[in-house]
């Protein structure tokens, strides 16, 4: 009898406790809250790269600072990125695509104007604050990085696919993407280990194949050379890959601009 008289009283606790629920307790957060997540198979994934080098148009919010421009990235009228990107900024962060819908988009790059006068800050844009656009069709299923920087003071964007075919068991994959500001340059990849151009004369807006290589014993220093000029076209990056990775060693930078000088750049794709 005790037993029945416990599970009654526990099952009354429990209807009580269910009737007592009304809409007063929802959790306004929760139900306001809307996450939609898309199916990767039928979705497009983008990366996107800031390599513009000018130093204007300025950030509307600090006119006095020379350090180019900060942009929203929107897609069919939705914002991508949350904060604004800078030069050398990637959305989203390295080895890491984010999903838009598939089919026709038009992109829309912003000035990254923000309304200070209300907290939390939203953007707040006016005539003249979208830089560039691009329209073009995404193919579900497959990867694309999106380079924002040509050359100063023109911001254009270009759309390149990215095909992913998976490394073999000790090997790395490596690629060049040459979005150094100064039209004229063409890019080779020196390998310190291979003591050898890996990647040969790659022009200006372009990005080679990959290349495959054997994972070195120790860590490798890569380079890049301009053509026909002797030398390190670039300072030295120590890389240390890891089996079954790609790399893309992005060239970014213009001659000439302070703090914005050519330079060599490894963005991990997967």
């Amino acid at each position: 009898m005790k037993l029945f008289n416990i599970i009654t009283f526990i099952c009354s606790i429990t209807i009580l406790g269910i009737m007592g629920c009304d809409k007063k307790d929802i959790n306004l957060i929760d139900a306001n809250n809307k996450w939609i997540y898309l199916d990767s198979s039928k979705s497009t994934n983008i990366k996107i790269v800031q390599v513009f080098a000018g130093n204007t148009p300025q950030v509307p919010t600090a006119p006095n600072l020379t350090t180019g421009p900060q942009v929203f990235i929107y897609a069919n009228g939705a914002k991508l990125n949350g904060t604004s990107l800078s030069y050398g900024g990637l959305f989203p962060t390295t080895n890491v695509y984010a999903n838009i819908p598939s089919g026709a988009t038009k992109f829309d790059i912003i000035n990254g104007r923000m309304d200070l006068t209300v907290v939390p800050n939203v953007p707040k844009f006016i005539a003249g604050d979208t830089l560039a656009t691009l329209t073009a069709t995404l193919d579900k299923g497959k990867f694309y990085t999106l380079y924002i920087g040509d050359t100063v003071p023109t911001l254009r964007v270009t759309l390149k696919e990215d095909i992913l075919p998976t490394p073999d068991y000790q090997k790395y994959k490596i690629r060049v993407a040459n979005f150094v500001m100064n039209p004229l340059d063409t890019l080779s990849l020196f390998s310190t280990r291979e003591n050898a151009e890996v990647i040969s004369n790659i022009t200006h807006k372009e990005v080679s194949d990959w290349v495959q290589l054997s994972l070195p014993i120790i860590n490798d220093t890569l380079y890049f050379r301009k053509k026909n000029v002797p030398g390190n076209y670039s300072s030295a990056v120590s890389f240390s890959p890891t089996g079954q990775r790609m790399y893309t060693f992005l060239g970014r930078g213009k001659t000439g601009v302070t703090s914005k000088g050519t330079a060599a750049v490894l963005i991990t794709n997967r």
